[in-house]
């Protein structure tokens, strides 16, 4: 076991409407060998002191007995409403976040952005490409849990990036390369799951016996 990070949660965020998708719940999609669920769950049992699933349909992650699932506390608002839970039941000082439709997570990539997490003072850690920022694969202190809670409680707008405003962020810049921009796919739409799954395919033939997640 490679675990280090016991106060670090991870939490996954499924709480997604996946209308792009035709409703399909995105933790559950396959691409290679195992669900994307499943990569993070391997993932977290290597890094994180627990697992946290934040969805409004707990029934569906029943079989998966080493995770606690969360619903939004505060409703219908978006990805603040699932980072909102999420810091509101971990147990850690800190909650790393990933989205549910990244397939390809990076491990090295992951326990970096731990390090600098504690290297840096500050609130969030936010990975950035460029001008591209990816504000779901993030660490959150959980100190900044009585100003989310007033913001969401306060006011209308909703945007992570507003929320930004009011704590200590700190955008970590990296390497514009393929492994980096790899590590940061998503599936919003079909053709974003094929694309997916030819990176996929491409990974395998060049290393047959790869155990990336």
């Amino acid at each position: 076991m490679l675990k280090s990070n016991e106060n670090i949660s991870c939490a996954v965020l499924a709480g997604g409407k996946s209308r792009r998708m035709d409703g399909q719940n995105k933790a559950f999609i396959e691409v290679g060998c195992k669900t994307n669920l499943e990569k993070l769950i391997l993932l977290s049992d290597r890094l994180f002191a627990e697992t946290l699933v934040i969805s409004n349909i707990k029934d569906l992650y029943k079989k998966y007995t080493n995770i606690k699932v969360y619903p939004d506390i505060i409703k219908d608002i978006g990805p603040l409403g699932g980072i909102h839970s999420a810091i509101t039941n971990a147990k850690g000082d800190a909650v790393f976040f990933f989205p549910c439709d990244m397939p390809f997570i990076n491990q090295e990539l992951v326990k970096k952005e731990i390090e600098e997490f504690y290297k840096n003072d500050c609130d969030i850690i936010i990975p950035r490409i460029n001008d591209l920022i990816e504000p779901l694969h993030s660490i959150y202190s959980v100190s900044v849990l009585q100003k989310l809670t007033s913001h969401l409680e306060n006011l209308k707008n909703y945007s992570i990036r507003n929320f930004y405003k009011k704590v200590k962020v700190y955008y970590w810049d990296l390497e514009d390369n393929e492994e980096n921009r790899m590590s940061f796919v998503n599936i919003n739409t079909h053709k974003d799951l094929k694309r997916a799954e030819n990176i996929s395919i491409a990974i395998k033939n060049k290393k047959p016996n790869s155990d990336n997640l």
